[in-house]
């Protein structure tokens, strides 16, 4: 007789298995993270600003804006230093916003979680979601305004959460997908 290979389902990984980490991560290594964020956003920020202000300078639209000033008055303005400021503070703050929700929705960590092993879930363990990865983003600012208490309360927190991942109902935890089982690496070092 021939065996025939059973054509049934296999079955979708459990919750269990879906959420493999190794602990919640500390302080240090959330502040070494975010500092590498922190490096990659003010490297982009000041690329693109640098990038902006050659186009605005050599493509006309200076000329343009000023026409539309003259002969529309209230359409356009005119650029001021005061305006320039306050433009670059809100495009950073647009852009640290963008950074932090896309990669944290897309993958569930930021370029500086990733290379030191962090992953942001939500407290039951799942994925984030667009709107819990917005959320998270625009809670920093609350977690940084009182002299950045809400960040030191990784400190106290029993699962390691800033104000931020109270808010946001997330944890920062080790993430890796190959950690290797301390078994397998005592058995590797053996001669």
């Amino acid at each position: 007789m021939i065996a025939i290979p059973s054509m049934r389902r296999r079955r979708a990984p459990t919750l269990q298995a879906r959420r493999r980490f190794v602990g919640y991560a500390g302080f240090v290594t959330r502040a070494i993270a975010m500092v590498i964020d922190l490096l990659i956003i003010f490297g982009v920020w000041i690329i693109g600003g640098i990038a902006l202000d050659f186009f605005w300078r050599t493509s006309g639209i200076n000329d343009i804006l000023r026409w539309m000033l003259e002969a529309f008055g209230w359409l356009a303005m005119e650029r001021t230093p005061a305006r320039d400021l306050l433009f670059s503070f809100f495009s950073l703050q647009f852009f640290s916003f963008l950074y932090f929700t896309v990669f944290l929705r897309l993958g569930g960590a930021t370029i500086g979680k990733y290379l030191l092993g962090l992953r942001v879930l939500r407290a039951d363990g799942t994925p984030l979601r667009t709107g819990r990865a917005a959320l998270r983003a625009l809670a920093y600012a609350l977690s940084s305004l009182p002299v950045y208490l809400g960040f030191l309360n990784i400190l106290v927190d029993d699962r390691r959460r800033g104000w931020h991942d109270l808010l946001a109902g997330t944890v920062v935890v080790y993430h890796w997908r190959d950690y290797p089982e301390p078994v397998v690496v005592q058995g590797s070092m053996e001669p």
